[in-house]
This record gives structure tokens, sequence and C-alpha cells, in this order.
């Protein structure tokens, strides 16, 4: 008789439950049908992220798809998020300063030894976006505090691969591995917006981030 070796264990994912769901949601978001917004909300609700995550990730994702788009998905989301105490009673108190300190730690986390490039390269571009995104971006909204760095940025990754923002989401990809996460997290991250783009799109999103 033949003796065949054990198959091996099977791979553990490389994002947990509460995270792949946030995932999802955020490409729901990217991709505008909110009644699939409202389903993957109450998804990542039963997957185990806390209210105030959920309403974070919708909230930042207007630094990457507008206002309009974030407005409808807190319109799809309502519901689910006022049923469970997510939605706060009242705006953070804003204290710019703080918020400044607080961006430019984060942006450096995120970029690393590109940080210093990013915002010589930005500042070209556009002083007053330069600014903004330090402010406004990594201060006043990715610095809150309800949701992690890691699921932020894997939550950035699956809007900039629905919206195939290639020259962001290069940076993203990396970016979620200097806070934390990691390369396989960051494809599963694209890998979970298959349901919202074809599949070219996918293979491009690998290619783009050295995922292949």
């Amino acid at each position: 008789m033949t003796l065949h070796p054990p198959p091996p264990p099977p791979t553990p994912p490389a994002l947990t439950p509460a995270q792949s769901a946030l995932v999802r949601l955020s490409a729901a978001i990217a991709a505008g049908v909110p009644e699939d917004v409202a389903r993957r909300a109450e998804g990542a609700l039963q997957s185990g992220a806390r209210p105030e995550q959920v309403y974070e990730a919708i909230l930042q994702s207007y630094l990457f798809v507008g206002f309009p788009r974030a407005i409808e998905a807190l319109f799809a989301a309502r519901p689910v998020l006022e049923d469970r105490g997510g939605i706060p009673g009242a705006a953070t108190p804003s204290d710019p300063a703080a918020e400044e300190r607080a961006g430019q730690a984060l942006c450096r986390r995120v970029y690393g030894s590109n940080y210093e490039r990013l915002v010589s390269t930005m500042r070209g571009l556009s002083p007053d976006l330069a600014a903004w995104m330090i402010l406004e971006g990594y201060g006043k909204t990715l610095s809150r505090p309800a949701l992690g760095p890691i699921e932020r940025e894997y939550g950035v990754v699956a809007i900039l691969t629905v919206t195939r923002m290639w020259r962001q989401l290069r940076s993203h990809a990396i970016g979620a591995v200097n806070v934390g996460g990691t390369r396989a997290g960051v494809r599963e991250a694209i890998v979970l917006c298959r349901h919202w783009c074809r599949d070219e799109v996918i293979a491009e999103a690998f290619a783009v981030t050295g995922l292949e």
C-alpha cells in the first residue's frame, strides 16, 4: 500500500473577517451602488466590525471618491448605523495644529522614505493640495482613532482598485505594509474587489502593485 503524505494545512486568510468586510464595503462605496453599500455595511457589523469602524470606513471615502458618493453611502448605511449607535451626535472638535502634526506623522508612516519626495511632488503640482493632503487628509480624517491605519489602508486599496487610480494604488499598497499590513493582505483586498471589477482590472491592479 502506498502511503501519501497528508495535505498541507490550508493557508489562513490574510485578512480578518472584519477587515475583509470593511474592504468590501469600501469597494461598494467606490462602485456607487447604494443597495450594495447597505448590504455590505450590515455584513461588516455581522463580521465583527464595530459600528464606529463602519462609520469611519464610509467617512474616509470622501477623500478618494468625493463628498457626493460619501454622502450617498451614508444615506444607504444610515438605517444600519442608527440602529447600533454608529452615527455620532456631534462632529469631532477641530484642532488644526494637532491635526497637522498627526497628519505629518501618519503620512510619514505611510510613505516611509518616499515622504519628502511625495511632499515635494505635491507642492509642485499644487501647494494648496499639498497642504490639504496633510491637514485634511492624513490629519483630520485618516488619523481619527476609531479605525486603525491598517484597516484604513486596506480600504483605500479597494477604493483605488475599483476606481483604477493606479498611481495612488501603488503608493497605498506600499503604505499598507508600512503601517503594519502585509503584501498578502493587499493582494486579498484587491481580490475582494472582483465583484465590482472585471478580471482585467484586477490583473492590472496586481501588475501595478507588483503582486502578479
